[in-house]
């Protein structure tokens, strides 16, 4: 059996943070169906909703990432190295299942808007090597000379340290 759907006006609010209060965006006509007394957005209007409030807030739908991508004429594969995300991430927005967060979304932006290009961001990144830099940071590596422990990783160093606990160090590192 089909419920019966109906048009209404619906107000869209954006919540309340620790900063500032509930704000007013828009109302909008949406379609809603009853069910056993409740009153239930459809689908299509809940997504619509969504995408008032991605925009009210400045984050990109999957349509306009997938648009934008198209635009500049980059596959998933390419768009996924110059933003250093994963491909099942991209392909997730991109059906709207989920939104880019933070520094991504931020270079999605600007390359939407023409204030980065590909070919910038590509200079900034490089080609993406097996070692990438989630990999890089999880194998930090420790060298080690006769009487110095050296932590490879932001010019930290340790102090110096007697041989033998370096030995036991390296010993119990490898294991």
């Amino acid at each position: 059996m089909k419920l019966k759907t109906y048009t209404t006006n619906f107000d869209i609010y954006l919540p309340a943070t620790a900063n500032e209060p509930e704000r007013f965006v828009e109302t909008i006509e949406v379609e809603v169906f009853r069910n056993f007394g409740e009153e239930i957005l459809t689908p299509e209007s809940s997504e619509r909703i969504e995408r008032i409030k991605a925009r009210e807030l400045g984050i990109m739908t999957g349509a306009d990432i997938k648009a934008m991508r198209e635009r500049l004429g980059l596959s998933q594969k390419q768009l996924t190295q110059l933003l250093d995300c994963g491909d099942k991430s991209l392909s997730r927005w991109e059906n709207g299942h989920g939104y880019p967060t933070g520094i991504v979304n931020r270079m999605l932006r600007l390359l939407d808007e023409g204030f980065l290009a590909p070919a910038s961001l590509e200079a900034v990144t490089g080609p993406r090597s097996e070692l990438s830099s989630e990999r890089f940071l999880r194998n930090r590596k420790i060298h080690r000379a006769p009487s110095v422990v050296h932590y490879d990783f932001q010019g930290a160093r340790a102090p110096k340290l007697k041989s033998s606990i370096v030995e036991e160090y390296m010993a119990f590192a490898s294991s």
